[in-house]
C-alpha cells in the first residue's frame, strides 16, 4: 500500500515562513517533520517485511501528530501483515473516525485498506461518499462498480459505472467490467457476445475505436474471459487466451495465477511449477508465490515439501490465506476434515472473498449437512465470478431445496442445460425450481376484490 505524506500537514508546513522565530510554530514544524520522517521509516520497513519494527514506527509518528489519520493507516497495514487482524480493525476504525474532515487521498488509502483486509462493506461505503462528492477518478469508480457488484449489489454497480459510460460510452475498461457485471448478473449470452466483442476491438488511449485491421483487444477482456473458460471447465480454452496477454501484462499477479491454476488443471503440473519458480528467482519473499507453489508440489504428490514452502509462507505473513489453504488442503487429503475446516476459515478470517477456500470449505459444509453455511459460500463464489459450473449448479440445487432465490436458481442452471440438455440431475433441478416459484407466486388467502360498482 502506497501511504503519501499528509496533504493537511504538508500543506501547513509550505504556508509556514521559513524563519519563523516562534515557538509555538517551531514545535508544529518539528512535529510535522517527525511525523513524516516516521511515515517514511514506518513504509520502508512494511516493505521489507519487518511489520513489529513498522508498526513502532507507526506509532510514534501517531504520538508526534495524534489528530492525523496516516499513522493509523500505516500500523493497521502492518498488524495485518502480521496477522493481528484485531488490531488491525482498531487502528483501521481509528483511521476512519480521523478521517471524516481528512482529503480525498486519504479516504482513498482507507477504502484500499478496508478492501485489502477483507472489509468490502466499509470500503463501499467510503469510496460512495467520494463518489458522490465528485471525487474520483475513472479506475476508481470502477473498483468501487466491481465491489459493488461481487457484493451481490448489481443495479449499484452498473449505476457507478453509468458515469463513465455516459461521458466515454465506448471505454474499454468500463467494457470489460460491463461484461464481468453481467455474467454476476447471471445474463451469460449477453456477456459472452460482450467478451467476444472485446477480444477482437482495437483500442487507443483506453477507448474501443474501428479500424480496417484485425487487432488484438486489451489484456483485461482476454483475462476474464480465460477466467470465464476456467470456471467453465475448458481449461484449453483458458490457456489460449491467456497466450494473447503478451509484454508486461503478462507479468501481472493475477496472469500469473490464473496461468498457474490451468496448467494445474490440464494436469501439468511441472509447467505450472517452472512458471512459479521463476516468478521466486525475481523476488524469494513473495508470499503468494510461495504458497501456490506449495499447492503445486502437493498436487505433484511431494507433502513434505509442499509443508516446508507453507511453513516459509506463513513466517513471511502468519495469516496468509493461500498458505493456510494450501495446509487445510493437504488435511483433507488426509481425511482430517475437522482441522482442515479450522484452516479453510482461518484462511477466510484473513481473506473473506479467498475464492479457493470458498471453494473447498462449501463441500465440507454440505457433507456435514450444514446447507446454509454451505449457500453462502456458494454464493460469494457467484457474485465474485469465481464459481465453477459444478458450483453454480450446487448453488442452484440448494435454491430449489430452500425455495430462496428462485429466479437467480432458474438463471444459473438454464446455464448448465445450454451446455448439457440431456442432464438429467439438470433438469430435475430446473422441475424443483419451477415447482418452488409456483408455490412462491401462488396466493396465500383469499383474493378481496375491491371498487367497481
Amino acid at each position: 500500500m502506497r501511504l503519501h505524506r499528509s496533504p493537511w500537514l504538508l500543506a501547513l508546513a509550505l504556508a509556514l515562513p521559513a524563519g519563523c522565530k516562534d515557538p509555538e510554530t517551531a514545535a508544529r514544524q518539528s512535529k510535522l517533520q517527525a511525523l513524516n520522517e516516521k511515515l517514511v521509516e514506518g513504509r520502508a520497513l512494511l516493505a521489507a517485511g519487518k511489520y513489529n519494527e513498522a508498526i513502532q514506527a507507526a506509532r510514534l509518528a501517531a504520538s508526534a501528530v495524534p489528530t492525523d489519520p496516516s499513522p493509523y493507516l500505516l500500523m493497521a497495514d502492518a498488524q495485518r501483515e502480521a496477522g493481528n487482524t484485531g488490531a488491525a480493525i482498531l487502528s483501521l476504525k481509528q483511521a476512519a473516525d480521523l478521517s471524516k474532515d481528512a482529503s480525498p487521498e486519504l479516504k482513498k488509502q482507507l477504502a484500499d485498506l478496508y478492501q485489502r483486509s477483507g472489509h468490502p462493506a466499509q470500503a463501499i461505503s467510503v469510496l460512495t461518499e467520494l463518489k458522490e462528492a465528485g471525487q474520483l477518478a475513472d479506475p476508481e469508480v470502477l473498483t468501487l462498480a466491481r465491489l459493488q457488484a461481487r457484493e451481490g449489489d448489481v443495479d449499484a454497480a452498473f449505476k457507478t459505472l453509468e458515469l463513465i459510460q455516459r461521458r466515454q460510452p465506448d471505454n474499454a475498461a468500463a467494457k470489460v467490467l460491463e461484461a464481468e457485471i453481467l455474467l454476476l448478473k447471471g445474463e451469460e449470452q449477453l456477456a459472452a457476445t460482450l467478451m467476444d466483442r472485446l477480444v477482437a476491438s482495437c483500442v487507443q488511449d483506453g477507448v474501443l475505436v474501428q479500424r480496417d485491421t484485425p487487432c488484438e483487444g486489451p489484456p483485461e477482456a482476454w483475462l476474464l474471459r480465460a477466467r470465464y473458460f476456467f470456471n467453465s471447465s475448458r481449461a484449453d480454452l483458458a490457456e489460449a487466451d491467456l497466450a494473447h496477454i503478451t509484454g508486461q501484462a503478462a507479468e501481472g499477479r493475477e496472469v500469473i495465477q490464473l496461468r498457474a491454476r490451468v496448467l494445474n488443471e490440464l494436469k501439468r503440473h511441472e509447467e505450472a511449477e517452472a512458471v512459479l519458480r521463476k516468478i521466486l528467482q525475481r523476488n524469494p519473499r513473495d508470499t503468494e508465490v510461495l504458497a501456490q507453489l506449495a499447492e503445486t508440489i502437493l498436487y505433484e504428490g511431494r507433502p513434505a515439501e509442499a509443508q516446508q514452502l507453507v511453513d516459509e509462507a506463513l513466517a513471511l505473513k502468519p495469516t496468509y490465506p493461500r498458505a493456510l489453504y494450501v495446509r487445510a488442503r493437504a488435511l483433507e487429503a488426509q481425511g482430517e476434515l475437522k482441522r482442515a475446516a479450522e484452516n479453510y476459515q482461518y484462511a477466510l478470517k484473513s481473506d473473506p472473498s479467498f475464492a479457493p477456500a470458498l471453494s473447498r470449505i462449501w463441500r465440507i459444509y454440505d457433507h456435514r449437512g450444514e446447507k446454509a453455511e454451505a449457500m453462502s459460500a456458494l454464493e460469494r463464489l457467484f457474485f465474485m465470478g469465481e464459481a465453477s459450473l459444478e458450483e453454480k449448479v450446487a448453488l442452484a440445487e440448494l435454491y430449489a431445496q430452500s425455495q430462496s432465490n428462485v429466479s437467480r436458481g432458474r438463471k444459473l442452471i438454464e446455464e448448465a442445460l445450454r451446455r448439457d440438455p440431456e442432464n438429467e440431475r439438470y433438469k430435475e433441478i430446473r422441475a424443483k425450481l419451477i415447482k418452488a416459484g409456483a408455490n412462491i407466486d401462488r396466493p396465500r388467502g383469499p383474493i378481496i376484490m375491491r371498487g367497481g360498482h
